[in-house]
């Protein structure tokens, strides 16, 4: 994903019967592991607001990261849109 490695749901499934004697639904999967690409920018105008004014020190290789992740973020909705299901990366 544009943000990180997410598990598989067939993954989480298995673990939810396995360690809980529990059922994990798609549906659930895809709530709790959507790409919500309006609210994963404006976090990261926070972060990169926080660390420009309340911490001076700050290597310039974190903006870098933020800057590269935000491109992927604008890259994804341009492709899937706003709220992007993880089955959409398979």
């Amino acid at each position: 994903t544009p943000t990180g490695y997410i598990p598989t749901y067939e993954d989480l499934k298995k673990l939810f019967k396995e360690v809980l004697d529990k059922e994990y639904s798609k549906e659930d999967y895809i709530k709790q592991f959507m790409i919500r690409v309006p609210e994963n920018l404006a976090k990261i105008e926070r972060i990169k607001k926080i660390y420009n004014e309340r911490v001076k020190d700050t290597p310039p290789v974190l903006f870098k990261i933020l800057d590269e992740e935000r491109k992927r973020l604008l890259d994804a909705r341009e492709k899937y849109g706003e709220y992007i299901s993880p089955y959409d990366f398979e």
